[in-house]
């Protein structure tokens, strides 16, 4: 009896155990795995408060390894899943395949691009390239499968309505001086919260605007006829903070993209029946009123004292903004004439500025590396079929919203508008890693909508008994794929912030910083090269640096731009900055060299033409260099700057007549009253032309009080101290808080220690 009952108990014991194991256990790993999976796209906006001050470029790169992590485990679990359960693969859609498409058209243009190690690996200052895109896409296909319920989506969406309110909140406390302002390109009427650039607020705020109003819809479709009172003032309101924030940012171009995503909604809404019709054109008649009166208004003093009104209101083809854009476009569509099919690969939109320069584009930043226009922007990546690839997913998704019956008629409107806004402020801007994660985001939604009633996508079956080892092989993947992805290029990123930083140890540890950062060839290894050379270059006349530790310098960052210059040999960036570097250290011959390259790889640029000619200029090729600056001067004689380098080598050649030619249309403006000029004259003591110059200057501009000095030590100089002093007298007149100033100035004078400034 006992052996019996023994037996039995022991049968129970081992059915418990084969119970777990067989059904227990797997549900266990399966909830866990979900949860992962889940978490990972729960976690995702909250990125956007990650500021790595521990990183280069801190604003980007800490968002960015952020989300490949995090992109990068919620994968790995959801491939575990998908292994297992039918309910997790993602529904065959027509979007889904466009977004794959895309994707591998990108990688080809990426492989047989001008530079495929950027296109792929991208740098720290963008943090985008093809592994950020086949990230963007893992996290489309896990955000589509695992929010699989109206409920979740809708959790979703108001829990990122309510990052975006802190976020908001954020950059509301930096207008008002609150918080402090980020350094870059922020200021008192441009914040930019956590984001380190006001563009990339705003079209965050974009996207949110557009989700507050299509929960507004359906929280309105959901109720009854007197119950939508505190619905609406809740998405109002929010609605009417996003906005707001959004025009603290002053970003044009997302201001008109946030107008024409509300006027195409509104006349899809318009089209969609005859109740609707009654109401959305009176209110697209006011919106048109209202913008024709802005715009007649436009010039109105108090038009400038209200935030982001401003900005709109400078709109203008002659605004030098708006002039840089249109000169980049016409650059990029030399470069994607010369490459129409597949393109150059991602990130070297650099090399075709460079190689279609400009000349016009003196006054604007010198080393574009996007065009400002997601149309040509693609154009330069991918070609046309990467545009068409681009545009294809933005129709697919606009196909699916406006003939699948689960969306009503407000959903339409509505998440069309928000695409429509998004692609319209990115003809004038570019993304960030939170746009693209937005916009994969609504993406994600639109095909989970749209396919619910489809077929999964066929994928192999494993038992559930074989969870475990597969969430096993799938934890391996994710940590082999986390330390390739991320390991690398963060250690490389901290040894370059490093190298950058002041140590005790003196500045041979700034090179063994420099070496390490290189040495790991990822992603910023161009970056680390060209902060080498600069750093090289700034310590070459510093005489309190031993001369071995500048030799290592040098030899260490020739050598890198050499390699450089290998790896990208279209590029004329890397030419230019080997020849800045030999131009350092008086290796004035392997530098023409260096940067006779690079004017041949950008025949149009101004900036390199200066190098070169200064180069020359010191190896005594004084016609040589005279003849590169006539060069620079004559691709865009309204160039002031240039005129006045030509000047200036002119005047140290002693070709007087050529340097006065060149100046007398700009001296009396009191432009020709450069340091470049002043020292050139003073090398040659003549303060007669100095006194005539600057004399000038004060006329024109009679506030400037460096004019003035300059000009009262000149006289000095001539032994015309009655003049001097009478000049700095009239200087204590027109700028009162000079007058200190000039008082020591004038004793200086007396006392006969005076210089010329």
């Amino acid at each position: 009896m006992i052996t019996v009952v023994f037996r039995e108990r022991i049968g129970t014991v081992r059915s418990g155990d084969r119970f777990y194991r067989d059904i227990m256990g797997p549900m266990v790993l399966e909830k866990t795995l979900r949860a992962i999976a889940l978490g990972g796209v729960f976690a995702l906006p909250l990125i956007v408060f990650i500021v790595a001050e521990s990183l280069f470029f801190p604003f980007i790169t800490g968002k960015n390894f952020a989300f490949r992590i995090i992109v990068e485990v919620m994968t790995g679990a959801w491939l575990a899943l998908v292994l297992v359960n039918p309910a997790y693969r993602p529904r065959r859609s027509w979007l889904l395949g466009a977004f794959a498409l895309f994707v591998c058209i990108v990688a080809l243009a990426d492989v047989f691009g001008a530079y495929p190690f950027k296109s792929i690996w991208s740098n720290f200052e963008r943090m985008d390239g093809f592994v950020t895109l086949v990230h963007l896409f893992f996290y489309f296909i896990v955000a589509s499968s695992v929010l699989n319920t109206e409920k979740l989506w809708r959790a979703f969406w108001h829990y990122a309505l309510a990052v975006s309110f802190l976020v908001g909140l954020h950059g509301l406390f930096q207008f008002l001086g609150i918080a402090s302002l980020n350094p870059g390109f922020s200021s008192a009427t441009r914040v930019d919260a956590s984001f380190g650039n006001p563009i990339y607020l705003a079209v965050y705020m974009l996207f949110h605007a557009g989700l507050a109003a299509l929960l507004w819809a359906q929280a309105w479709d959901a109720r009854a006829p007197g119950r939508r009172f505190w619905i609406s003032v809740l998405y109002g309101s929010t609605i009417a903070f996003t906005t707001l924030i959004l025009l603290l940012t002053g970003t044009r171009g997302a201001m008109l993209g946030l107008g024409g995503g509300i006027v195409i909604g509104l006349i899809l809404l318009a089209v969609s029946s005859r109740e609707t019709w009654r109401w959305t054109m009176p209110l697209l008649l006011g919106l048109v009123l209202l913008a024709s009166g802005f715009w007649l208004v436009r010039d109105a003093a108090w038009v400038n004292t209200i935030p982001g009104f401003n900005r709109l209101a400078d709109i203008s083809l002659e605004d030098n903004t708006t002039k840089a854009r249109f000169m980049n476009w016409g650059m990029a569509w030399e470069g994607v004439k010369e490459r129409p099919i597949l393109g150059w690969g991602q990130e070297n939109y650099a090399i075709v500025f460079d190689k279609y320069y400009n000349p016009q584009m003196y006054g604007q930043e010198q080393w574009f590396d996007r065009v400002h226009n997601v149309i040509f922007d693609w154009l330069v990546a991918a070609g046309f079929l990467g545009l068409f690839g681009y545009l294809a997913i933005f129709a697919t998704a606009i196909h699916i919203v406006w003939k699948r019956e689960v969306f009503n008629p407000y959903e339409r409107s509505i998440l069309i508008g928000i695409l429509a806004a998004y692609f319209f402020q990115n003809l004038f801007v570019f993304d960030n890693i939170m746009s693209y994660l937005l916009f994969a985001t609504v993406l994600a939604y639109v095909a989970w909508r749209g396919s619910q009633d489809a077929q999964a996508v066929p994928a192999p079956v494993a038992s559930k008994r074989a969870l475990p080892i597969v969430a096993v092989a799938a934890l391996l993947l994710v940590w082999g794929v986390a330390w390739y992805v991320n390991a690398r290029p963060l250690a490389a990123n901290r040894a370059l912030l490093s190298a950058l930083q002041s140590h005790e140890e003196g500045l041979e540890t700034n090179l063994e910083f420099f070496k390490q950062s290189i040495s790991y060839g990822t992603t910023g290894t161009q970056e680390a090269r060209e902060q080498l050379a600069q750093a090289a270059a700034s310590i070459a006349r510093n005489e309190s640096v031993p001369v071995s530790v500048k030799q290592g310098f040098l030899n260490t960052a020739a050598e890198e731009m050499v390699a450089m210059n290998e790896e990208s040999p279209l590029n004329a960036r890397f030419p230019l900055f080997l020849g800045v570097l030999l131009n350092a250290y008086g290796n004035y011959e392997q530098g023409e060299s260096a940067l006779v390259r690079a004017h041949e790889l950008s025949p149009g640029k101004q900036t390199i033409l200066f190098e070169l000619g200064a180069n020359r200029f010191s190896q005594g090729k004084i016609d040589e260099a005279l003849e590169t600056f006539k060069q620079a001067f004559e691709l865009a004689p309204e160039y002031v700057g240039a005129r006045l380098y030509y000047a200036a080598v002119a005047i140290r050649a002693e070709r007087d007549s050529l340097a006065e030619e060149l100046l007398e249309p700009v001296v009396e403006s009191g432009e020709a009253a450069d340091q470049r000029v002043l020292a050139a004259y003073v090398s040659r003591g003549r303060y007669d032309k100095i006194i005539e110059i600057w004399g000038a200057r004060t006329q024109a501009r009679p506030s400037d009080v460096q004019a003035h000095l300059t000009l009262a030590a000149a006289y000095n100089e001539v032994g015309d101290t009655a003049s001097a002093i009478a000049t700095l007298q009239n200087l204590k007149e027109v700028a009162p808080t000079a007058t200190e100033q000039a008082d020591a100035f004038i004793e200086q004078i007396r006392g006969g220690t005076a210089e010329i400034q």
